[in-house]
């Protein structure tokens, strides 16, 4: 009986998973992907013009050392600064999750993040993981605010 058990779980997971792995993105959360992709293509270009379109108005954004920006303006004067950063090379957000809401008007994207950085020849390279909120608007989808958490880093421009 502890086998059936053990093999009826296990038979489940797997299915579950296989099902997981082979469903294709819906249109939206192919969208959303496409629209992270920009952004990443964006900051990797340092082109503050093109990485800011997909932030609603009055987003709020948490970095992982705890620091914030609310609306497109806040995001502005601290990807500039990044932007002008010599170390700064790019960051990267990668997302493994995208939930639709029931209505279809909002969305969470759950992900990985990692970070490029230089400092005299020596790289540093951190992430973790985050999440967006993102909400369908007449002009198509934004995202509403973004939570990084860092849990790793490797190189000398490492801090906590």
């Amino acid at each position: 009986m502890l086998r059936l058990r053990h093999f009826t779980v296990l038979a489940f997971a797997t299915g579950l998973a296989a099902t997981s792995a082979l469903a294709a993105d819906s249109p939206d959360q192919a969208t959303i992907r496409a629209l992270r992709a920009e952004s990443n293509r964006a900051i990797a270009a340092h082109d503050l013009k093109a990485f800011l379109p997909v932030f609603a108005e009055d987003a709020a954004f948490v970095w992982s050392n705890g620091s914030s920006a609310s609306g497109r303006s806040g995001l502005a004067a601290r990807f500039a600064e990044d932007f002008a950063d010599p170390a700064f090379i790019r960051y990267v957000r990668t997302p493994a999750v995208i939930q639709l809401s029931d209505t279809g008007a909002r969305a969470v994207e759950h992900g990985t993040w990692e970070a490029f950085k230089t400092s005299q020849g020596q790289p540093t390279r951190y992430g973790g993981d985050y999440t967006a909120h993102w909400a369908r608007t007449p002009t198509g989808w934004r995202i509403r605010g973004e939570l990084y958490v860092k849990l790793r880093c490797e190189g000398p421009l490492c801090t906590p």
